[in-house]
């Protein structure tokens, strides 16, 4: 949302499957999802929409009912469908579960209709889902990741203008261990929301369109005066955006001139300015980080998604994986660990 550089990856071991089929004969839609822990929903349900009215006011019902109203305006076609929706994703958890179900249902509806929507059209159609219908004020990274990511690499996006790079993130001796401190968050409270808002102050005040504009050395002179008409802590947080976004053009070429160990650097600064600068990180992601960090064969950690809770995310070598989530297990037992490459975007397929 600063419009910044980012450099996510999707993952080759979780994602979230939509099965469905179109509804010929009424305009409304089913949902339903199965009942075991790594579900949409906590239980079993299903939900009905017999009028795109109406028209969920929380829960999961929201991206689903969203993301068809949306595929109608952005098609033209009728949405109408009964689907099976199924994840392993951890929820809330920062690995973009909620980019995940939008961008599967529109997959499908696409799928249905047998038509493709240029990419970044969908993207944008998605990324409309969290903003207008789930009070989400997410920038573009999670739904151009989950639409447009490659197996075998890492997608750089500039998010100003939409441009995007695949850039290999394929080293045969490393891999990433993700790990769920199993707090959750809940990005329309007020705090994700704060730190959206006190980075436009700080452009609009520099006089700039978003803090991707502005340099360090900029920002350092502007802040050496005191600014009493903008927010509490703003030059930490604008501070920690400007810096990310030099961290990801140097990861970046990093990545394609394999720099590895530099690279999980990177990863441990961006955790320290997360925490220290923008204060998104919590108690328990510190700890996993902290303890991560110790172990022979890492080469960095940090936290993912929009914190609060949710998810760290360590670079490791491949023979140090299994020592790493033994570890993680006996010291922080509240969390769960998996291992995963850089996987593939949305894909479809026809089942008769």
């Amino acid at each position: 949302y600063n419009n910044g550089a980012v450099l996510p990856m999707a993952l080759s071991e979780k994602g979230t499957l939509v099965l469905g089929k179109r509804m010929e004969d009424t305009h409304g839609f089913w949902a339903s999802t199965d009942s075991n822990e790594a579900v949409i929903t906590e239980a079993a349900t299903t939900v009905h929409f017999p009028d795109f009215q109406e028209f969920p006011s929380t829960g999961w019902g929201r991206y689903f009912h969203g993301t068809c109203k949306v595929f109608e305006e952005v098609t033209g076609k009728d949405a109408s469908c009964v689907v099976s929706i199924a994840t392993n994703l951890p929820l809330g958890g920062g690995l973009s579960s909620s980019a995940s179900l939008t961008v599967a249902v529109f997959s499908l509806l696409e799928q249905l209709h047998d038509l493709k929507v240029d990419p970044i059209e969908k993207v944008k159609a998605c990324k409309r889902v969290e903003n207008e219908f789930c009070n989400v004020p997410c920038g573009i990274m999670d739904q151009f990741i989950c639409t447009l990511g490659e197996e075998g690499k890492a997608l750089y996006i500039n998010c100003a203008n939409n441009e995007f790079q695949p850039v290999p993130f394929s080293d045969e001796a490393l891999c990433v261990v993700v790990t769920d401190t199993t707090v959750k968050h809940d990005l329309a409270a007020g705090e994700y929301t704060d730190r959206k808002n006190t980075c436009e102050a700080v452009a609009k005040a520099l006089g700039v369109p978003s803090l991707a504009d502005v340099s360090m050395t900029q920002l350092e002179e502007f802040f050496a005066t005191p600014r009493s008409d903008l927010p509490g802590k703003a030059l930490e947080r604008a501070r920690h955006v400007v810096g990310e976004i030099g961290r990801t053009n140097e990861a970046v070429e990093l990545l394609k001139s394999g720099g590895m160990e530099e690279f999980g650097r990177l990863m441990d600064a961006s955790h320290n300015s997360l925490d220290q600068d923008y204060e998104v990180s919590c108690k328990e992601l510190n700890e996993v980080v902290g303890i991560a960090r110790r172990v022979e064969g890492v080469l960095g950690s940090r936290m993912t998604g929009g914190g609060f809770g949710g998810c760290a995310i360590t670079l490791v070598k491949k023979g140090a994986v299994e020592e790493l989530v033994r570890v993680l297990g006996e010291k922080c037992p509240y969390s769960k660990s998996f291992s995963t490459t850089a996987g593939a975007g949305a894909t479809s397929w026809d089942e008769e």
